[in-house]
């Protein structure tokens, strides 16, 4: 009996990273033509016990990127169809029902100005089998925009208000965390809730997307 015991020791302690590992996450792999042509994404991404994420993302194929400064970085310029292939850190995902999104920092790419852009890539998994609703998916980059102006009342010589910092909350409810006066400018997988995105639809047999709530 002291042997079958410790058995079942050995055993629960060895299966306890599969229940470590058992939270929300999303991965898959898939190719889409796009009105610039090919496209193939692969990706992972997992939510961790404190609530942070890891994971990564690789994107291939011909882009149309802008000849536009978008983000109001002071980049711009040399727009048009290119051949690209970047690899994407993923550090925050969201997971709601059978969508998801996350994203990450760029950290290595063809185009060189597109290293340290965010990347966000949105999924809904339509499900397994070839009854199954397909697949959609939707993609970005965004730039971090430095501020150069601060915002002050004209009227008073020394505005107070502006260096001041504060939380919105409902009074009435003791779980709501607030909204910051002062917003973070980094676009990330909690930017837009889940319903925001308008998803391309992906061919059967294009390609898997899973999402596990």
């Amino acid at each position: 009996m002291k042997k079958i015991s410790g058995l079942w020791v050995i055993l629960f302690v060895c299966a306890l990273p599969l229940f470590a590992d058992s939270g929300p996450s999303t991965n898959g792999n898939f190719d889409f033509n796009a009105a610039s042509g090919p496209l193939v994404f692969e990706f992972n991404a997992k939510l961790l016990g404190n609530g942070s994420a890891q994971g990564h993302m690789t994107l291939t194929g011909s882009v149309d990127l802008p000849d536009q400064d978008v983000d109001g970085e002071g980049t711009g310029g040399g727009g048009g169809v290119f051949g690209v292939s970047m690899s994407v850190d993923v550090d925050c995902l969201t997971v709601n029902d059978n969508r998801a999104a996350l994203s990450g920092v760029v950290t290595e790419s063809s185009v060189g100005s597109y290293v340290g852009r965010r990347a966000i890539l949105a999924v809904e998994d339509g499900g397994e089998g070839n009854n199954a609703a397909p697949d959609k998916f939707t993609w970005g980059f965004y730039g971090s925009p430095s501020l150069t102006w601060v915002a002050s009342d004209g009227e008073l010589e020394f505005d107070e208000g502006v260096g001041l910092t504060w939380l919105a909350t409902d009074f009435e409810r003791e779980d709501d965390v607030g909204i910051p006066s002062h917003s973070s400018g980094t676009v990330d997988c909690h930017t837009f809730p889940a319903s925001a995105y308008a998803l391309e639809v992906l061919p059967h047999g294009s390609g898997n997307i899973q999402v596990k709530p």
